[in-house]
């Protein structure tokens, strides 16, 4: 999933005071909360945070679920070697006291007073930290693949049951036991090893802890005791003194310090509430907190969760804590989601940016196209295969393409693609949890694509709600805070979430082209069975150029 770096915002303005607002930021403001007249009554508000792979933005949400403000802060990753993905830990912290001081601003210009804060966080990524609390290296993120040799060492089933990770690039356990064989020292040094989440809960609070629906990504959570796992803390090289507290998703697990309020000008005592990973909290957003439906995150990868009260494990999908207490979401992966739809926009469909946007056009070629693609087929594996075939070494690939096919019939295939692997998902999760999901609600980037959330409805054969709320994630960080403090009366995170949560439009599937999607489906499912022994082939060729280049460069 690679993205080009953003600009970090704290660099290049050593002028700026720390309060300041950075000029990178994005800001959403909304004219539904007016400033109080003649002294009114003070508007209270909940804020989310959710500190993402590419920055970390703040929403402020009204009790009805509204977003009424919102501010951003990018930050950037490294490379440092082939396959591995860093950030900086202090990175996270400046974006998200620089976008809470420039949300602040903007709900103290309005008469509007924060009651609560709830976080969501990028899953898997962690930072080892010093008794002071400040990194003793780069972070490892939920994208780096340098443990591939302890992935197959560790990898067990054993390992699978305990923590409901299937082995694969994405979890931390690996990459920690990388850490002790590789750099045993900074895993000796570590005071802490600690997920991005505990990590702003540190900064915000002064407190070690963080929720266990936000820790178990790191994969050395016991998923029946949802506690620390000696088992899995044994393979990783740690100690369970060198981990946080795990208190409940929708905790209040501390308030915000005298010096965090000095940084982002919100008032200190403010509740700091406990939340869950990002995929997690973008169902509860959408309000999938109970069985028969299924929440879709159509970002750069494409997250498909659905609620289970009790614990079930399969290699068709990994367990998960769910935001409710005690319960699970299991959720499916494809990784390049919108991945696929930028790359091809970038790379293959000649259309001229300087002209407008690409992407309403690319739908308009596509939609001269019937369903089918005229028998082109696309696998949507551009950096590996997740969910359910677990293949770091697959890749993409188009299929049946014949002089007679241009990019129309290509992007056509590719948002078939995705919509065929995520019926592939769909169909497994429903047959290793013995459960029928009835409906599908989507949020992110892409659903605000009319042709794709249809062409989604159409395929899965299954109605499609659009979410209200673009910022559903964050959503989902805030309905946890506003239950943990009974905003509006209310402290059931299920009624908060109905309340909170709203759908825009509903796609239901339509008649017309469902036996070809059908057709094409069928041979859509047999593609990665027939090409896999290749992935490793090809995964080899792909090594040996990337070494012959690094030759050259040395010479250089």
């Amino acid at each position: 999933m690679v993205r080009t770096p953003a600009v970090p915002c704290h660099s290049g303005h050593p002028g700026r005071s720390r309060r300041s607002r950075c000029p990178h930021h994005r800001r959403r403001t909304a004219p539904r909360l007016a400033a109080p007249a003649n002294g009114g009554a003070t508007v209270h508000v909940i804020i989310g945070i959710d500190c993402s792979t590419t920055g970390s933005k703040a929403v402020a949400f009204a009790e009805d679920g509204t977003g009424v403000a919102e501010a951003r802060c990018p930050y950037g990753r490294s490379s440092p070697a082939p396959g591995w993905q860093e950030q900086n830990p202090d990175d996270w912290w400046t974006a998200t006291h620089r976008a809470l001081a420039d949300l602040g601003a903007q709900l103290a210009a309005r008469g509007a007073k924060p009651v609560a804060l709830g976080i969501t966080h990028q899953r898997e990524t962690f930072a080892c930290l010093d008794g002071s609390g400040a990194p003793l290296r780069p972070a490892i993120m939920w994208l780096d693949t340098r443990a591939g040799e302890q992935i197959a060492r560790l990898g067990t089933p054993a390992v699978h049951e305990i923590s409901g990770k299937p082995p694969s690039t994405t979890p931390s356990l690996y990459k920690l036991a990388w850490l002790a064989e590789h750099e045993p020292e900074a895993l000796r040094r570590a005071a802490t090893v600690i997920d991005v989440h505990g990590y702003l809960v540190l900064r915000l609070t002064g407190v070690r802890a963080t929720s266990w629906a936000c820790a178990d990504p790191l994969t050395l959570i016991d998923m029946t005791t949802f506690d620390w796992s000696p088992r899995l803390l044994e393979l990783a090289g740690l100690s369970a003194e060198q981990l946080p507290q795990l208190v409940a998703p929708g905790t209040v697990v501390g308030e915000l310090s005298a010096t965090a309020a000095a940084e982002t000008g919100l008032p200190a005592g403010l509740p700091v509430v406990a939340g869950a990973g990002d995929g997690q909290c973008a169902g509860l957003g959408a309000n999938v907190v109970s069985a028969g439906r299924a929440y879709l995150n159509l970002g750069t990868g494409l997250t498909l969760g659905a609620h289970h009260d009790s614990y079930v494990w399969s290699h068709a999908f990994r367990t998960l804590s769910s935001p409710i207490p005690g319960a699970y979401t299991v959720e499916a992966l494809l990784s390049s989601g919108a991945l696929s739809i930028a790359w091809f926009r970038d790379a293959l469909s000649g259309l001229d940016p300087a002209r407008g946007p690409r992407e309403p056009r690319m739908e308009a070629l596509a939609a001269q196209v019937p369903a089918g693609a005229r028998g082109v087929l696309y696998l949507p594996y551009l950096t590996s295969a997740e969910s359910p075939h677990w293949d770091s070494s697959a890749r993409a690939c188009f299929l049946g393409l014949s002089d007679q096919h241009g990019p129309a019939e290509m992007y056509r295939a590719v948002l078939e693609g995705l919509a065929y692997e995520e019926k592939l998902t769909l169909e497994l999760m429903e047959q290793a949890s013995g459960r029928r999901i009835d409906r599908i609600v989507a949020m992110g980037g892409s659903s605000r694509s009319a042709m794709f959330t249809q062409l989604l409805a159409d395929t899965l054969e299954r109605p499609v709600d659009v979410c209200a709320e673009t910022e559903t994630t964050a959503l989902g960080a805030a309905i946890l805070a506003a239950a943990a403090v009974g905003f509006a009366g209310e402290k059931d995170i299920r009624m908060v979430a109905e309340r909170m949560s709203r759908v825009a439009t509903t796609r239901e599937p339509q008649e017309a082209d469902r036996n070809r999607y059908r057709e094409t489906y069928s041979v859509y499912r047999d593609v990665y069975p027939a090409l896999r022994p290749l992935f490793p082939r090809l995964a080899g060729l792909r090594a040996a150029a990337e070494t012959t280049l690094d030759g050259r460069d040395t010479l250089e």
